[in-house]
């Protein structure tokens, strides 16, 4: 009887892996036994101190604010990415959600048409898209980065859209990427741009790691931007971005999606504005008036984002370098927090443990050697026959909680950490240490199989 009321799209839906896996976790670690977690990409770094204190002090603010957001949030988003992308974007082009995911989920439930999305991709994109009741097309990716995206690629997945129906109308790209670290450069960009522009696709950019690009000169690139890459056909491109990633505010909740001045623009600005009412009416008034501090283009928001940025370069790209030398199949990470290494170097030791996929090998490394990631199918990966050597055996491993111990440790030793990083001073990380540790045991058990 109960299934007779979900409908089909609902009744597809599942516990987020990300969040399945955090409660996975929580749940092992309460019987004692060590895990080593690096299934979870959220940011723990303290929250700058004034920050904090501006949500303290806001939270008698308990009415309703305007649907589309507290203004002066809104202006200081808009300044902030004006400035970031070196254009001018105003602060009517700009509405606040409570936080940028269902924002995401309003974009693809009110637009027409079926979607275009790169292989792999952050796990929530595709079950918001099958949710609205639209077809989901993939643009494979590079085989060895599983991130570079190719006009074969794009035409590609354009022709089975067109096959299946009227083309795809909307394509959204990460970056940098969740899983892969990886940042779109600007020829890429461009191509990207080129080809949304000539197929009348509207474009999502979801930017909400931007401000953690490990290469400064890759903070400035966004298709939002695409004006200064003068195409012959205007594109229409949506940003998303929110508090989370960079400010370590998952829990307040406070996203925005920035929509162009256009006529389409306004159209879906609009609409988004009445979905809104009619959803979560506006986002938490204690977080808008600390995020409006939060984005602000002072110089001490603008260290705190320079040393926050550095302490994730320094600590992914430490994992990155011990994957590689343990021989996995791994791309160099630009961003973000993630690193995503393929085990398919020892996929004949693995399939002779009864390993032969992505979500075996994920639960093969929590029982055995207690790593907790995530696995590629995931983000789209096909373990199949039919998916790419590249793509499989895929692990998106987050390095955000290899910082503090908990959360005491993380008010008590963080703000010292980002202090001495603006000095150059990167932290020791026991942590991560243990984390290293541990997958090389992995790769040394699948060795001594090898060499049996």
């Amino acid at each position: 009887m109960s299934q007779q009321l979900i409908t089909p799209a609902a009744a597809r839906l599942h516990l987020s892996p990300t969040l399945a896996i955090n409660e996975l976790v929580l749940r092992t670690r309460a019987t004692g036994k060590t895990v080593i977690h690096l299934g979870f990409g959220e940011a723990t770094f303290p929250i700058p101190k004034d920050v904090l204190k501006a949500h303290v002090d806001a939270s008698s603010s308990t009415s309703y604010l305007p649907v589309a957001g507290l203004q002066v949030l809104r202006k200081s988003i808009a300044q902030y990415n004006s400035q970031r992308l070196g254009i001018q974007i105003d602060e009517s082009q700009v509405i606040i959600g409570p936080g940028s995911k269902p924002l995401l989920f309003t974009l693809f439930d009110i637009m027409e048409g079926d979607v275009l999305l790169p292989r792999p991709s952050w796990v929530s994109y595709e079950p918001q898209v099958h949710h609205a009741q639209k077809r989901l097309f993939w643009v494979e990716t590079d085989e060895h980065d599983r991130h570079t995206i190719t006009t074969d690629a794009l035409e590609a997945a354009y022709a089975k859209s067109t096959s299946a129906g009227n083309g795809a109308r909307i394509m959204l790209i990460n970056s940098p990427s969740n899983p892969t670290g990886k940042v779109f450069g600007r020829e890429t960009l461009l191509r990207v741009a080129s080809f949304c522009a000539s197929k009348r696709i509207t474009l999502i950019s979801d930017d909400i790691y931007s401000d953690l690009c490990f290469d400064p000169t890759d903070l400035t690139n966004s298709c939002f931007a695409s004006a200064s890459f003068n195409l012959e056909t205007p594109l229409n491109v949506i940003m998303t971005g929110g508090l989370s990633k960079t400010y370590s505010a998952g829990g307040w909740r406070v996203g925005y999606a920035i929509f162009p001045a256009t006529e389409l623009g306004n159209a879906l600005l609009t609409t988004t504005l009445a979905y809104a009412s009619e959803c979560w009416s506006a986002a938490s008034a204690p977080a808008q008036e600390a995020a409006t501090l939060a984005f602000s283009t002072s110089m001490t928001m603008n260290e705190y984002r320079t040393r926050v940025r550095a302490v994730h370069k320094y600590c992914t790209t430490k994992l990155y370098s011990a994957l590689k030398a343990l021989g996995l199949a791994v791309s160099e990470p630009q961003g973000g927090f993630y690193v995503y290494p393929s085990y398919h170097p020892f996929t004949k030791e693995l399939h002779s443990l009864g390993v032969q996929t992505s979500a075996n090998l994920s639960k093969w490394l929590i029982q055995n050697f207690g790593i907790a990631a995530l696995p590629g199918s995931a983000f789209g990966e096909e373990d199949g026959e039919q998916g790419l050597a590249g793509g499989k055996l895929r692990l998106r491993m987050a390095t955000s909680y290899l910082y503090f111990a908990d959360e005491v440790e993380r008010y008590r030793e963080g703000y010292r950490i980002l202090d001495a990083a603006g000095n150059g001073q990167m932290p020791q990380l026991p942590l991560l240490d243990v984390a290293i540790s541990a997958l090389t045991l992995s790769v040394k058990r699948l060795e001594q199989i090898r060499t049996k």
